[in-house]
Protein backbone atom coordinates (compact mmCIF):
# COMPACT_ATOMS: atom_id res chain seq x y z
CA UNK A 1 0.00 0.00 0.00
CA UNK A 2 1.51 3.58 -0.96
CA UNK A 3 1.89 6.00 1.49
CA UNK A 4 -0.34 9.12 0.73
CA UNK A 5 2.10 11.73 2.53
CA UNK A 6 0.15 15.23 3.79
CA UNK A 7 3.74 17.35 3.04
CA UNK A 8 4.02 17.68 7.25
CA UNK A 9 7.29 15.81 6.67
CA UNK A 10 9.73 18.65 7.13
CA UNK A 11 9.52 21.85 10.09
CA UNK A 12 10.02 25.51 8.93
CA UNK A 13 10.32 27.44 12.14
CA UNK A 14 9.93 27.99 15.36
CA UNK A 15 8.61 30.98 16.58
CA UNK A 16 9.55 32.29 20.70
CA UNK A 17 7.71 35.08 21.92
CA UNK A 18 10.65 37.52 23.65
CA UNK A 19 10.02 40.54 25.83
CA UNK A 20 12.75 42.52 24.75
CA UNK A 21 13.67 41.66 20.63
CA UNK A 22 17.28 43.11 20.79
CA UNK A 23 17.96 41.28 23.93
CA UNK A 24 17.02 38.33 22.29
CA UNK A 25 18.88 38.69 19.09
CA UNK A 26 22.17 39.05 21.11
CA UNK A 27 20.85 36.11 22.98
CA UNK A 28 20.42 34.02 19.83
CA UNK A 29 22.98 35.27 17.74
CA UNK A 30 25.79 34.40 20.76
CA UNK A 31 24.26 31.36 21.48
CA UNK A 32 24.41 30.20 17.55
CA UNK A 33 27.36 32.25 15.97
CA UNK A 34 24.97 33.13 13.55
CA UNK A 35 23.72 36.70 12.51
CA UNK A 36 19.81 37.06 12.06
CA UNK A 37 18.83 37.32 8.12
CA UNK A 38 16.30 40.14 8.75
CA UNK A 39 14.25 42.29 11.19
CA UNK A 40 10.86 43.47 10.25
CA UNK A 41 7.69 44.49 11.77
CA UNK A 42 3.66 43.12 10.60
CA UNK A 43 0.76 43.96 11.86
CA UNK A 44 -2.64 44.98 11.74
CA UNK A 45 -6.09 43.61 11.25
CA UNK A 46 -5.51 40.82 8.62
CA UNK A 47 -2.79 39.38 11.00
CA UNK A 48 -4.20 39.86 13.91
CA UNK A 49 -7.39 37.81 12.65
CA UNK A 50 -4.79 34.55 11.37
CA UNK A 51 -3.57 34.60 15.44
CA UNK A 52 -7.32 35.06 17.13
CA UNK A 53 -6.37 38.35 18.02
CA UNK A 54 -8.03 41.72 17.69
CA UNK A 55 -5.20 43.78 17.06
CA UNK A 56 -1.52 42.97 16.48
CA UNK A 57 2.05 44.70 15.88
CA UNK A 58 4.98 42.35 16.15
CA UNK A 59 8.08 42.82 15.46
CA UNK A 60 10.47 39.90 14.89
CA UNK A 61 14.24 39.09 13.59
CA UNK A 62 14.32 35.14 11.84
CA UNK A 63 17.53 33.54 12.72
CA UNK A 64 18.31 30.60 10.02
CA UNK A 65 19.43 27.71 11.29
CA UNK A 66 20.65 24.67 8.75
CA UNK A 67 17.74 22.96 9.77
CA UNK A 68 15.36 25.40 10.91
CA UNK A 69 14.64 28.25 11.30
CA UNK A 70 13.91 30.61 14.42
CA UNK A 71 11.51 33.99 14.85
CA UNK A 72 12.01 35.71 17.21
CA UNK A 73 8.69 37.81 18.10
CA UNK A 74 8.26 40.66 20.11
CA UNK A 75 4.75 41.59 20.46
CA UNK A 76 4.11 45.62 20.60
CA UNK A 77 0.49 44.86 20.74
CA UNK A 78 -1.35 43.39 22.43
CA UNK A 79 1.24 43.57 25.24
CA UNK A 80 2.38 40.02 25.89
CA UNK A 81 2.19 38.12 29.10
CA UNK A 82 5.07 36.38 30.67
CA UNK A 83 4.21 32.31 30.82
CA UNK A 84 6.07 29.97 32.81
CA UNK A 85 6.56 26.50 31.59
CA UNK A 86 8.68 23.61 33.07
CA UNK A 87 9.67 20.80 30.96
CA UNK A 88 6.97 18.74 32.84
CA UNK A 89 4.21 21.21 32.19
CA UNK A 90 1.30 19.96 29.60
CA UNK A 91 1.52 21.84 26.79
CA UNK A 92 5.24 22.90 27.46
CA UNK A 93 7.07 22.94 24.56
CA UNK A 94 11.27 22.71 24.04
CA UNK A 95 13.99 23.96 21.34
CA UNK A 96 16.37 20.87 21.09
CA UNK A 97 19.75 22.34 19.37
CA UNK A 98 21.70 19.23 17.95
CA UNK A 99 25.83 19.16 18.30
CA UNK A 100 28.12 17.22 17.59
CA UNK A 101 30.05 17.54 21.61
CA UNK A 102 28.09 17.82 24.18
CA UNK A 103 31.31 19.14 26.25
CA UNK A 104 32.51 21.77 23.82
CA UNK A 105 28.08 23.51 23.49
CA UNK A 106 28.43 23.63 27.08
CA UNK A 107 31.72 25.63 27.03
CA UNK A 108 29.92 28.04 24.71
CA UNK A 109 26.98 28.37 26.94
CA UNK A 110 29.59 29.55 30.23
CA UNK A 111 30.96 31.73 27.44
CA UNK A 112 27.87 33.44 27.21
CA UNK A 113 26.74 33.33 30.66
CA UNK A 114 24.07 30.62 30.28
CA UNK A 115 23.67 28.22 33.08
CA UNK A 116 22.29 24.73 32.62
CA UNK A 117 19.51 24.05 34.44
CA UNK A 118 21.40 20.83 35.72
CA UNK A 119 24.71 18.49 34.63
CA UNK A 120 24.51 17.20 31.25
CA UNK A 121 23.22 13.34 31.36
CA UNK A 122 24.79 10.86 29.19
CA UNK A 123 21.51 7.86 28.30
CA UNK A 124 23.00 4.24 29.82
CA UNK A 125 21.06 1.04 30.09
CA UNK A 126 20.29 1.27 33.13
CA UNK A 127 18.30 4.81 32.29
CA UNK A 128 15.50 2.27 30.73
CA UNK A 129 15.93 2.98 27.15
CA UNK A 130 16.40 0.19 24.46
CA UNK A 131 18.46 2.24 22.35
CA UNK A 132 20.14 5.50 21.98
CA UNK A 133 23.03 4.54 24.45
CA UNK A 134 25.97 7.85 24.51
CA UNK A 135 23.63 10.55 23.47
CA UNK A 136 24.08 13.54 25.57
CA UNK A 137 21.40 16.21 26.98
CA UNK A 138 21.06 19.24 28.82
CA UNK A 139 19.13 21.57 29.67
CA UNK A 140 18.93 25.36 29.86
CA UNK A 141 16.69 28.38 29.53
CA UNK A 142 17.21 31.51 27.24
CA UNK A 143 16.62 35.11 29.02
CA UNK A 144 12.88 35.06 29.13
CA UNK A 145 12.57 31.50 30.28
CA UNK A 146 12.19 29.59 26.90
CA UNK A 147 13.38 25.72 27.14
CA UNK A 148 16.03 25.04 25.63
CA UNK A 149 18.14 21.56 24.94
CA UNK A 150 21.62 20.67 23.52
CA UNK A 151 21.53 17.11 22.04
CA UNK A 152 24.60 14.97 20.95
CA UNK A 153 22.61 12.41 19.32
CA UNK A 154 23.35 8.80 18.77
CA UNK A 155 21.56 5.26 17.64
CA UNK A 156 17.86 6.35 16.49
CA UNK A 157 18.37 9.91 18.00
CA UNK A 158 20.67 10.90 15.20
CA UNK A 159 19.61 12.08 12.16
CA UNK A 160 21.01 12.26 8.44
CA UNK A 161 22.11 15.28 7.44
CA UNK A 162 20.79 16.40 4.12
Amino acid sequence: MERKTTGLSRANHVGITVKDLEKSITFYEALTGLKVSNRDEIGGARMARVQGLDDTLIRYANLHLDNLNIDILEYAIPESETASYRNNQISAMHLCFEVDDINTALERLKEIGVEPEGAPMVFEKEDGLKSGFGTAVVYFRDPDGTNLELIAPQGPFKRKRQ
